[in-house]
């Protein structure tokens, strides 16, 4: 590998733990390196063999230990408190804005208001202690001059719960409201939707019913979240791989599936909820912080009673760590299981590395004399089993208050439940062999950094001190943070909303990524510069959706980012190797098909008519020339036919682009399918108008997602 290279994979895998933003993880982890020494990380933390020895080592090995304690050990809980004074300020801000008529930066004050607003009682300098549920009742009159009577209600509800609080003059302000809100309701019952369904608006119009969102042929029950039309089968060159079980056309949904972890951007804490990553009208905060916001009750309670109630008090300082949103998904796959769960995963990938470690070395014996010797990498794994058995033998005692943990955390399923865990997400590639050792000395300090901030946040429940060792159970949870780095880096897939153009639904919409996520199913795609599907999101969920005809057997790829039709092939091969760690193969890359901006519709080719010839043929320049002998069938065919069909094809993606300029996505796809359905059984790409079409098909297809208008309102 050239040096050039060498530099932009290693810039690529650093990008994936720490941002570009400075922060101290950079600073701190580059001083450990230069005490360290590159001999020490390469001879010494370069041999360890599992993450529990490399975390350990980090802790532990006196050559690099004082430089990682004096900074490890300064962590501290650091967050945005709630504020009084900023929310009264937000609140009497908003009521000037309501009188002026500015209904959006109203409601945008008030909403801050809310979000700032301690509890009631916790500081009763400022208007009584009552600041949060003059918050809301501030925004229900909003919603009610608004004659938005749900949402107002919505509002009230969170005020009646705190209605022991709160003086005469509140209570009687809060009965007359909520009564004008359940009159109205009451009378106009029949023509009103339901909250959940105005909380789910695109731009004022509903969201499909779930029935339009059904996969082609149901769920597969090998595959969660994935058709019965796909497959998976093991390769020796490609490995795991999706393929198409029956025939696929274009338009089929393939995948609807949920995130195993998932994280909003930063950026976007103040416009989309934490949890479901829906943009909100009326957010709801955290009782502690003032950094997160959920569109609602259901989610914020389901964020407060996993990850948020230990990441509330180090958001702030996670992401002034300088951290990749990465890293930050590695900890939320830890918070969202706790203690227990991070404790059950570590042990079923031990009993699950333990069983393999016994085949392959059964598999060893079966070819071996008894006067030959194992081979280095056996004798290794030989040792290594034997160090894991001896340090369960060890501490059977430890085990067994884990046992007991889980069981008062989970009751008397616990135990059963331990043996049933999902190992999905930790069976995509790692590429652990491939890693460098500063590679992992890099994954292994932020992986300790992340444990110290569980540790600092209570997520143990007999945590190590600073100057104790940290114990096994730190330890094992340590390591799986480490594994989480690892295995993030090539399977993660950025979540988007498509912001729509001022003027037009699809001219100027662009796709906006508001968070990364995880998805098993999903990883298990092939890349392909030439995708056979298009994704989009509803909230968190992934959609994966056919552009193209495939028949069984066919490899189902999708995209990892750099595609043909806008980037060379030079560019798209360095990113892959860079990012990925693979040189790309597919077609578009092999015959180096031309970007988008370059080619016309005469690079077609056209299959043999003879049916079960394979053979391609150039387009012909001339009609003269559409009959000839085909050199691999070697009978008469004439091409006259098939070219009759491609310019067909061509008039249909015209009718699908007006469609998509009036704005009417279902007439369109109608057009691009039938196209692009009947493209792919006479010719073969590149051909520009069938690039196009299959490119304005995924706009369509995402239309149905995730989206927002700039100017849309309630």
């Amino acid at each position: 590998m050239a040096e050039s290279e060498r530099f932009y994979k290693t810039l690529c895998s650093l990008e994936t733990v720490r941002s570009e933003k400075r922060g101290f993880f950079r600073d701190f982890s580059e001083d450990v390196a230069r005490v360290a020494g590159e001999q020490w990380i390469s001879k010494v933390f370069g041999r360890l063999t599992t993450d529990e020895e490399r975390v350990r080592t980090v802790f532990t090995d006196g050559k690099i230990k004082g430089a990682v304690l004096e900074t490890l050990n300064r962590t501290e809980i650091l967050y945005r408190d709630k504020d009084a004074m900023a929310s009264r300020a937000r609140r009497l801000e908003g009521f000037e804005a309501l009188a002026a008529e500015e209904r959006r930066k109203a409601l945008l004050l008030f909403s801050q208001a809310i979000l700032r607003a301690p509890l009631p009682g916790k500081c009763k300098t400022v208007d009584r202690g009552l600041g949060l549920p003059l918050a809301f009742l501030a925004r229900a009159e909003a919603f009610l001059t608004w004659n938005e009577y749900r949402f107002a209600l919505e509002d009230l509800t969170f005020v009646e719960e705190m209605n022991h609080l709160l003086p005469n003059e509140l209570r009687t302000m809060l009965a007359r409201k909520k009564e004008t809100c359940e009159k109205f309701l009451r009378a106009n019952e029949k023509s009103l939707v339901s909250i959940e369904q105005v909380s789910d608006r695109r731009n004022g119009a509903l969201v499909a019913t779930e029935e339009k969102y059904v996969l082609k042929g149901g769920e597969n029950p090998r595959l969660p979240g994935a058709s019965t039309f796909l497959d998976v089968e093991e390769t020796v060159n490609a490995g795991k791989r999706v393929i198409a079980a029956k025939n696929i056309e274009p338009g089929n949904r393939l995948i609807i599936e949920s995130p195993h972890a998932a994280i909003l951007l930063p950026e976007f804490f103040g416009t989309h909820c934490q949890h479901c990553f829906s943009r909100f009208k009326a957010p709801i905060g955290c009782p502690d912080c003032s950094s997160v916001a959920f569109c609602g009750r259901k989610c914020r309670d389901t964020a407060l009673a996993s990850y948020h109630k230990y990441e509330c008090k180090i958001l702030v300082l996670l992401i002034g760590s300088g951290m990749s949103v990465l890293s930050m998904l590695a900890l939320r796959m830890a918070t969202q299981v706790g203690p227990a769960g991070c404790l059950r995963i570590h042990r079923a990938l031990n009993r699950q590395d333990s069983a393999a470690d016994g085949e392959e070395i059964a598999e060893s014996s079966t070819i071996t004399t008894t006067a030959e010797k194992l081979s280095k990498s056996a004798k290794r794994r030989s040792r290594r089993k034997k160090l894991r058995d001896s340090r369960r033998a060890k501490g059977e005692e430890t085990v067994e208050e884990e046992r007991r943990e889980i069981k008062g955390e989970e009751g008397e399923d616990g135990e059963k439940m331990a043996e049933n865990v999902d190992l999905r997400v930790y069976d995509l590639v790692t590429h652990e062999k491939r890693r460098t050792a500063k590679d992992f000395f890099e994954r292994s300090l932020m992986a300790a950094f992340l444990f110290k901030c569980l540790q600092k946040v209570g997520f143990f429940d007999n945590p190590s001190s600073n100057e104790e060792t940290p114990n096994d159970r730190e330890i094992a949870v340590a390591s799986l943070l480490l594994k989480h780095l690892q295995l993030l880096q090539f399977n993660a897939h950025e979540v988007f909303e498509t912001r729509l153009g001022m003027e037009h639904r699809f001219r100027g919409s662009k796709p906006i990524y508001i968070g990364v996520a995880i998805y098993p199913t999903v990883a298990r795609f092939n890349h392909d510069c030439y995708p056979a599907v298009t994704r989009y999101f509803l909230g968190r969920c992934i959609v994966i959706r056919a552009i193209r005809s495939l028949r069984p057997g066919d490899v189902v790829a999708e995209n990892y980012g750099p595609i043909f039709t806008k980037r060379n092939l030079e560019e798209r091969r360095r990113n892959l190797a860079g990012r990925y760690w693979f040189f790309c193969e597919c077609n578009a890359c092999r015959e180096n098909w031309p970007c988008l901006e370059i080619m016309t519709n005469d690079d077609v080719r056209l299959r043999c008519p003879t049916k079960g010839c394979s053979n391609i043929h150039q387009r012909p320049r001339n009609s003269s020339k559409s009959i000839f002998e085909c050199s691999s069938c070697r009978r008469k065919i004439d091409l006259r036919k098939p070219l009759d069909h491609v310019r067909e094809c061509e008039q249909l993606y015209a009718r699908g682009f007006e469609a998509m300029e009036k704005e009417q996505p279902e007439k369109a796809l109608e057009a691009f399918f039938e196209a692009t359905s009947k493209f792919h059984k006479i010719a073969m790409p590149p051909h520009k108008d069938t690039h196009l079409a299959e490119i304005a098909a995924s706009a369509c297809m995402a239309d149905e997602g995730n989206v927002y208008r700039l100017d849309s309102f309630l």
